[in-house]
């Protein structure tokens, strides 16, 4: 067995330097600089070509737009309308002309349901487009519930004091309704009526409808002010005031079954004072006189 311990190496092995050479291994960093340049190039090519997509969608959605509003199937055909009872076709025609033609998805609705609404008879209405060419319309029209007269001419108005028309004498009798009567009040088709003595009216014949046994067209209350309100009827004048209609109204009622008990007519009732009424009788079916009650309590 050969001993190498003591075995020389020749000098022409040997290198120049005794020097220990170390080289720094750098394959790991320059592998993962590597990568993440390629990485950041894909993620710039891949938002060009995104940029691109969305530009080309947006040119082929704006073409496509385009030819819906150039297309004629998508010109409106017609309007259908519900709801309309008062308003004339002449009204209609007005108010729905501008459809006529149109495209569909270019019409403003909106414009015209607000010239609807212009109508003193429409209340409420609600347009709908029905592709692929038609346009839906819904009236909601006012429903006509007392007569404003103001000595100057008489009005149909509705439940909220609406003004709607004014009566002419060709159709003066179509209208049977409960009479609201002020003097000297300017009203105007399509506004409604702020005075607080209209409104306590229609409150009062709110009341006197649910009640029953009244002839409502009939009827006609007096309304220069909420305090003075009072019911004419049959002849007859029932100072009623503000407030509490329920309760006059069934004091007013036993009131009027006592004096027909009694034989009295009475023409002249005054409920104001509270639990208790002025009566003044027209007539006394026993003696033929007239009298006076006041202050009866019920």
């Amino acid at each position: 067995m050969r001993d190498y311990k003591n075995v020389k190496v020749p000098r022409s092995y040997r290198g120049n330097s005794s020097r220990v050479t170390v080289k720094r291994a750098e394959a790991g960093r320059a592998a993962g600089r590597s990568r993440t340049g390629g990485a950041g190039t894909k993620t710039a090519a891949l938002r060009i070509v995104m940029v691109v997509i969305i530009i080309a969608g947006g040119v082929l959605a704006r073409q496509a737009y385009q030819a819906l509003l150039r297309a004629e199937m998508f010109q409106i055909a017609g309007v259908d309308v519900k709801g309309v009872k008062q308003v004339s076709e002449a009204e209609l025609r007005a108010i729905t002309g501008v459809f006529t033609g149109q495209n569909i998805f270019r019409v403003d609705l909106e414009t015209v349901a607000a010239r609807a609404r212009a109508n003193p008879w429409v209340r409420e209405v609600r347009i709908h487009r029905r592709l692929p060419n038609r346009i839906s319309m819904v009236v909601a029209e006012r429903v006509p519930y007392a007569l404003l007269d103001t000595g100057a001419g008489r009005y149909v108005m509705d439940g909220d004091g609406v003004i709607i028309e004014k009566l002419v004498k060709e159709n003066a009798s179509a209208w049977q309704l409960p009479i609201v009567a002020v003097k000297d009040h300017r009203v105007r088709s399509g506004e409604q009526v702020t005075s607080e003595g209209i409104a306590e009216a229609l409150m009062l014949i709110a009341e006197i409808a649910e009640r029953g046994g009244w002839r409502l067209p009939e009827v006609t209350i007096k309304a220069e002010s909420p305090e003075t309100l009072s019911v004419v009827y049959a002849d007859h004048e029932f100072k009623i005031g503000a407030g509490n209609y329920a309760e006059k109204l069934s004091r007013l009622a036993e009131l009027l079954s006592d004096g027909k008990q009694r034989g009295l007519e009475i023409s002249y009732v005054d409920l104001r004072p509270e639990r208790q009424a002025a009566v003044m009788v027209k007539k006394d079916s026993g003696h033929g006189t007239g009298a006076g009650v006041k202050g009866k309590k019920i």
